[in-house]
């Protein structure tokens, strides 16, 4: 894909992981544009998660760049706007003893956008959560969880989105709405970048990159 000068959304250089003395991956180089997925593949115990922690700035990198449109991230923050940059985490992050709505537009509310309760329900319709929005997120299922948070990535459309196992917990029916979700994330101008093992979602990725080339 020609990207000619555009800015990518999310860009890494010469990036070194470490877990105590330990060095997951080094040198590791990463541009990410509008209107691609990008799966990051590799064996456990590599360094996916932390990867993707410290490209949306939970974690620090030992050393390297991590830039956002251009702007400075790690190592010295030198970010001046606000940027749409969402994190999808293996474990949905939810408020347990909160309903469905309430987790759903504390989410909302996080990236600045409007709360519309009508368009929350279509979004939980969408996902087959519409009859479960008064229930509090700790009675779902795992795979209702995993659900409940594609129904706000379809509903919010964060133009960086980072996805650690986007599948986990989900059906078959529920793998291929999650395909569905992100192809409409990508088609609408979001990068992806996705940590996964599964084989249908790298395959959907326009691109690879496998840990095991920068792993020490």
């Amino acid at each position: 894909m020609n990207h000619g000068q555009e800015a990518p959304l999310l860009q890494c250089r010469s990036l070194e992981l470490r877990v105590g003395y330990r060095s997951l991956i080094k040198n590791f180089e990463l541009a990410l544009f509008r209107n691609e997925a990008v799966a990051v593949v590799g064996p456990n115990g590599l360094g996916k998660t932390t990867l993707l922690r410290t490209l949306c700035g939970i974690s620090r990198p030992y050393r390297g760049e991590v830039l956002l449109s251009g702007e400075t991230l790690w190592p010295q923050k030198n970010v001046k706007t606000r940027h749409d940059v969402c994190f999808l985490a293996s474990q949905p992050a939810l408020f347990f003893e909160h309903s469905v709505l309430d987790n759903f537009e504390f989410y909302l509310r996080s990236l600045d956008r409007r709360v519309d309760r009508e368009a929350m329900l279509s979004a939980l319709k969408q996902v087959g959560l519409d009859r479960h929005a008064k229930q509090t997120a700790r009675t779902l299922s795992t795979g209702q969880k995993r659900r409940l948070t594609l129904a706000m990535l379809s509903l919010a459309r964060p133009l960086t989105v980072l996805l650690d196992e986007p599948t986990n917990g989900l059906d078959d029916d529920g793998a291929e709405l999650c395909l569905q979700i992100l192809r409409t994330l990508v088609d609408n101008g979001s990068g992806l970048l996705i940590a996964s093992h599964d084989s249908q979602m790298i395959g959907w990725c326009q691109r690879q990159l496998n840990l095991r080339e920068w792993a020490s």
